[in-house]
């Protein structure tokens, strides 16, 4: 799957730098923060809460008109949530009381993004965005942060196979603060539900320079 999203994602980038030869092509730097958390369809099992992050990389803008523009970016972000489940009882055998507590935890997911945003310029210095995005995660840890219990075992992070890829919607906005320097916020919406039948939810918010 990963190789196939990868070769795709090579041509649909080929095609536009051969589309750009004859239209506006601008190459830059992005980076900012982050705020990402994990959607539940069970409200009653939403104990997921958002954890800031950050994001960094690249851009080539492609003019296709004057008001549309396609833009392609490879990213590196830190995201992840917070996990958090109140009021656990834990007992060490049926002789003794129970210990209560929370169980918190921090969730922090290495991931390679590539977004491909179409973007229609209102003016000079606003534009709205969408486009699909891609995810490859790299790495996915837990790091206990409060638990009801010493006891390693329970504390131990999840032996299971972590999510290696993602892929969903995301929609934003931008606006143009000098000819080179921008601010961009966007939301991803992710669309594969993932284990334990999440899905990733990311608030961006940052600044793009052009070249």
């Amino acid at each position: 799957m990963k190789k196939q999203i990868t070769l795709l994602l090579i041509f649909i980038l080929f095609a536009l730098g051969v589309k750009a030869q004859d239209s506006n092509l601008a190459f830059g730097f992005k980076g900012g923060a982050n705020y990402a958390s994990y959607r539940t369809p069970n409200a009653f099992m939403d104990v997921y809460k958002g954890k800031i992050g950050f994001y960094f990389g690249g851009f080539a803008n492609i003019g296709i008109t004057e008001k549309f523009k396609v833009q392609p970016e490879l990213l590196f972000a830190m995201q992840g949530a917070r996990f958090v489940l109140k009021d656990i009882e834990i007992r060490d055998d049926a002789n003794n009381e129970p210990k209560v507590g929370d169980l918190k935890k921090s969730i922090n997911e290495s991931t390679i993004l590539l977004p491909i945003m179409a973007q229609y310029h209102i003016n000079e210095t606003f534009y709205v965005e969408a486009g699909p995005q891609f995810g490859f995660i790299l790495s996915n840890k837990e790091k206990i942060i409060t638990s009801p219990t010493d006891d390693p075992n329970f504390n131990a992070p999840s032996t299971a196979d972590p999510d290696t890829f993602d892929a969903g919607v995301a929609f934003g906005a931008g606006f143009k603060l000098t000819e080179s320097l921008g601010l961009n916020a966007r939301y991803y919406f992710g669309l594969i539900k993932r284990d334990y039948g999440i899905y990733s939810s990311v608030l961006n918010f940052g600044f793009e320079y052009s070249l």
